[in-house]
């Protein structure tokens, strides 16, 4: 005959049994947090001991990417790092960064962590970054770890991210309007052309590391119609104001993905509207070029 105390226990299994169901449910259907990266955020290039030769830092490093839950197992869980989307600025230049990769954290003991991404710096080819199985996390959600080529052994290329996730107060959703796109021939060449409306909607982050007295920057995130990023940058000159637009954008019938680039261009004093020119050759011969106008969202 179950006695009092055996009923109560097997109650308390069923409910612990069911709170975890719940628990792994809701972290399967949790939406991808958008991360940016905070102050403190490094990027490194250069020797390590023991090897001597100049190294290069700066932590002119801004952008984000989205963390989201992929499984558990009995000691770690794990994410997906999905749409990297940093820019640091390498001898005046801005160089994009761009990749994905996987995050862990948990433990059997002390709380550890390790971040693997496969990372595309500028035009150089993809590299594996990855910080090892290291201490750390207990403050996670908010992600500070280090990724290394070469676990900083000799020249190696070093990158300190700071990261938080974004508040919803700081994501502007926008919509298109009267945007087109072309595919064509652009002068001097010339060739037949077609013209489509482009619809669709998109939303900007403001960078942290990303704003001066002559330069505000964005993330452009959640492309609807689209889906990839890009970046959107104002900078004041004098009596005008430039702007620059960069989106990496996959077609949904091809899932070919191609970078439109603005260019730095006149234009962005009358933001947080936005009206600029984007091609993926320059607007020459062969091309594809997007007429973006667009507006927050009401």
């Amino acid at each position: 005959m179950m006695t009092r105390r055996t009923a109560m226990v097997r109650v308390l299994v069923v409910l612990m049994l069911v709170l975890a169901g719940a628990r792994a449910e809701a972290q399967v259907t949790a939406k991808p947090a958008l991360y940016r990266l905070e102050s403190g955020s490094s990027f490194t290039r250069g020797c390590y001991p023991p090897c001597l030769c100049p190294i290069f830092t700066t932590e002119d490093i801004r952008g984000t990417y989205s963390l989201a839950f992929d499984h558990q197992d009995p000691l770690f869980t794990w994410y997906r790092v999905e749409n990297v989307n940093w820019v640091v600025t390498l001898g005046g230049v801005d160089t994009r960064i761009t990749g994905s990769g996987t995050y862990r954290v948990g433990g059997e003991v002390a709380v550890q962590q390790q971040m693997t991404l496969k990372l595309k710096v500028g035009d150089e080819e993809p590299q594996v970054f990855d910080s090892g199985l290291v201490p750390g996390g207990s403050s996670f959600p908010e992600i500070d770890i280090t990724v290394s080529v070469n676990g900083m052994v000799c020249f190696d290329t070093v990158i300190d991210i700071r990261s938080k996730p974004v508040p919803a107060a700081d994501i502007t959703p926008y919509t298109l309007s009267d945007s087109n796109c072309v595919e064509g021939c652009f002068p001097p060449c010339v060739c037949p052309s077609r013209e489509w409306p482009v619809n669709g909607t998109f939303a900007l982050v403001p960078l942290n590391n990303a704003t001066t007295p002559t330069r505000r920057e964005f993330a452009v995130v959640n492309v609807k119609r689209e889906t990839r990023f890009g970046t959107y940058q104002i900078v004041e000159a004098g009596p005008t104001s430039q702007q620059r637009m960069v989106l990496d954008l996959t077609e949904a019938g091809s899932g070919i993905t191609s970078t439109f680039d603005s260019g730095q261009v006149p234009g962005g004093s009358a933001f947080p509207r936005i009206d600029i020119d984007l091609s993926v050759n320059g607007f020459s011969c062969s091309d594809k070029a997007l007429y973006l106008h667009a507006a927050p969202s009401p």
